[in-house]
């Protein structure tokens, strides 16, 4: 006979195994339910609502992400539309159904756009008109995801576009008001100092002399922000023709040589000769800016070189200076406008802080780069590296290489 002991101790037993079976159905169960997500099946619509583990979390996704104000597209392989929210659909002008599995690429017609995105630039960002509403500006950005697929992301930011247009219709506008004054002041300023003593008190010379050169920089400034304003209202394509860049450069080094009278420096000239497509004028400010600098700021007896070179990849022009050096912390700002590592030595040797933002604008203008290299107290090196397809060469042996 079984007694109450033993039958406890059965039931006890049965228990167990009971609890052991349901802890395996619910571990198979939830192994079942993360296989099932990353197969990524809650975006996935089918045609009676959301697919995957639960239609309503799916759903809620969905419409949470439709919700959002910016676009949202899931590219797979070959850049394929997986999904995208309303908004993308309405910006980049998809109106084709179903839209999975449309080629992304056929409904973008502007081509640095096309490239952009061909090319994954994971790291930047891309700013244009949204294809289906040319009123709106977006910026638009390329996020890696998950087996080969990307996530685009795309931003309204046309409110940013248009307060950066006031921004530049204020400083073009301030810009040309102050420039007549300005001008009249340095002219009667300029008539002062060459009336030595004859009518004016020689006691007031000194004063006059500080009004003109603090007039003159002044004027500087004005200039160097007119010239921003035109670099930022042109055509990026006006006026670029091929010219001699060597020619240009020596000339340019000479007019250096000549106006910097009051330093001993050394000058090494090192330039190939080539053909540079691009904005002469343009070119000739950024080498100006770029010789200006390495003047400026290299004490007595340095050494300025100045090298222009062709190589597979394209050209590159270089200003080295063993001047006073940049910290390396000061270097991601130093195109910034108005930035001055040093604003007392820069109000010293005469700077706007304007001349490397210009030379940075430029250099974008020309599809170039700029890089900047430098160590304190030994020097810096400003190089402008021009793409391939901008640069020619009557040399033989180049020309080989460029074909």
């Amino acid at each position: 006979m079984i007694n109450a002991f033993n039958l406890l101790l059965i039931l006890i037993v049965a228990l167990s195994v009971l609890v052991v079976v349901l802890i395996a159905l619910l571990i198979r169960q939830s192994w079942k339910t993360s296989k099932d997500l990353t197969k990524n099946e809650i975006l996935k619509p089918d045609q009676n609502g959301v697919s995957g583990i639960s239609d309503d979390f799916a759903r809620d996704l969905h419409e949470s992400i439709s919700a959002l104000p910016d676009a949202v597209i899931v590219l797979g392989e070959n850049f394929a539309i997986e999904w995208g929210n309303s908004t993308a659909l309405r910006w980049f002008n998809i109106n084709v159904h179903p839209v999975e599995g449309q080629a992304f690429l056929d409904f973008i017609l502007d081509e640095a756009l096309s490239r952009h995105i061909r090319e994954r630039k994971y790291n930047s960002f891309f700013d244009c008109q949204a294809p289906g509403e040319e009123s709106i500006s977006l910026r638009i950005r390329i996020v890696p995801y998950r087996d080969g697929r990307c996530l685009l992301q795309a931003r309204d930011i046309t409110h940013i576009k248009q307060l950066e247009q006031v921004r530049r219709d204020f400083v073009s506008n301030a810009s040309h008001e102050l420039r007549t004054p300005i001008s009249l002041l340095k002219g009667y300023l300029e008539m002062m100092q060459q009336d030595n003593g004859q009518t004016i008190d020689e006691n007031w010379l000194p004063a006059i002399n500080q009004m003109y050169l603090q007039t003159q920089r002044m004027k500087q400034i004005v200039d160097d922000m007119m010239m921003l304003s035109r670099l930022e209202e042109t055509d990026l394509s006006s006026d670029h023709a091929y010219f001699d860049i060597a020619a240009t450069l020596h000339d340019h080094c000479e007019s250096a040589k000549m106006i910097n009278t009051l330093k001993s420096h050394t000058f090494d000239i090192q330039i190939e000769p080539g053909y540079l497509y691009g904005n002469e004028q343009e070119i000739e400010s950024l080498i100006m800016n770029l010789l200006s600098n390495a003047v400026r700021y290299t004490p007595n007896n340095g050494k300025i070189t100045v090298e222009w070179e062709i190589d597979l990849t394209g050209g590159t022009l270089s200003v080295i200076d063993t001047g006073i050096g940049i910290e390396a912390e000061e270097i991601p700002r130093i195109t910034e406008r108005f930035y001055r590592t040093d604003p007392a030595r820069s109000k010293e040797t005469g700077g706007t802080g304007l001349g490397l933002a210009i030379v940075n604008h430029i250099a974008m203008r020309h599809d170039a780069t700029l890089i900047i290299n430098s160590k304190v107290g030994k020097g810096s090196r400003f190089s402008v590296h021009f793409p391939l397809q901008r640069i020619k060469q009557d040399n033989d042996q180049v020309a080989l290489l460029l074909h």
